[in-house]
């Protein structure tokens, strides 16, 4: 029978945290009865080596990296309820290769080989080995060098391989990057959008894209190797050609004062140039020079000390 509650009780009834998640619907649906729903755990992450979190499949099959988008200024209503947490999480598929990539690398500092369960062992993380049950282990040949038979395999890291098998996923995605026309040249933009053929992506802008999503998933280190394996040509920035004509230069005279006249004005044999005074006169100037000139002074006579008349 439920519990009679007190109409003028006033303890507090506290709310259950909860969240918005996107998950593909085919990975939560199919649940069975003697199965495990999914689950969140925390495992290490490939490229900064520090917790995040991820979820396993109700049949541990495959794993999912769960993004978080948050806002300062955001909540949710959840039924009847507002959620002050306004985070977003979204769940994406991720190649548990990768989860097993620096593991593999740790364990290639002894250069024997070694089974899987060996290899993936974690105190901080010992959610780690259900990685193991992953489907995609399965081709853990393409990252490392095996011995034994289909009952004991020992694996052992191969940098050969593993930059093959990168190399592989960087051609593919800049492929699909092309195709769902996600523009990867230079600012960002749509490609529906780009007009000129200037601003086409090259070949080269969707490997160098893809590159950097791929290297997301992978330590710097290898993110290097892989970007030299590759051989992209790095992108060099457009340049002006023209140069910038140098402003007029005016000679200095030993007690630092500037001339009257632009030393640029006279040629080598010290006549001045009146070509290239005709050429930077203005209209006005032309034109005052056609006004007959007879009788009239210099404006520096004016200035100047009169001269004495002899008697």
């Amino acid at each position: 029978m439920p519990k009679a509650v007190r109409k003028n009780s006033k303890a507090p009834v506290k709310e259950n945290n909860q969240w918005v998640l996107i998950v593909p619907e085919s990975e939560v649906s199919d649940v069975k009865a003697n199965e495990q729903e999914p689950n969140f755990v925390k495992l290490r992450h490939p490229k900064t080596d520090h917790g995040a979190m991820f979820m396993f499949t109700n049949d541990n099959t495959s794993v999912l990296e769960v993004l978080r988008f948050e806002d300062d200024y955001r909540s949710w209503f959840v039924g009847e309820t507002v959620q002050e947490d306004g985070s977003l999480y979204m769940t994406t598929p991720i190649d548990p290769l990768f989860l097993v990539l620096p593991y593999l690398i740790r364990a290639d500092q002894s250069g024997m080989f070694m089974t899987l369960d060996q290899i993936v062992s974690d105190e901080d993380y010992p959610q780690c080995s259900r990685i193991v049950d992953c489907t995609e282990i399965a081709n853990l040949n393409h990252i490392a060098d095996w011995k034994g038979n289909d009952d004991i395999k020992a694996y052992r890291f191969s940098k050969t391989k593993t930059l093959d098998w990168l190399k592989m996923k960087v051609e593919r995605t800049a492929d699909v990057l092309k195709e769902k026309h996600i523009y990867a040249g230079s600012g960002a933009k749509v490609e529906t959008f780009v007009r000129s053929k200037k601003d086409e992506a090259t070949r080269d802008d969707y490997l160098r894209y893809a590159h950097g999503l791929i290297s997301d998933y992978i330590n710097p280190d290898l993110g290097q190797e892989l970007h030299k394996y590759l051989g992209i040509q790095e992108k060099v920035e457009e340049t002006k050609t023209k140069l910038e004509e140098p402003p007029a230069k005016k000679a200095r005279i030993a007690n630092g004062t500037e001339p009257e006249e632009d030393y640029t004005k006279f040629n080598s044999n010290g006549t001045k140039n009146t070509q290239a005074d005709k050429a930077k006169q203005t209209a006005a100037q032309k034109a005052l020079q056609k006004v007959d000139k007879t009788g009239m002074k210099s404006i520096t006579s004016f200035f100047s000390k009169p001269k004495k008349t002899v008697k």
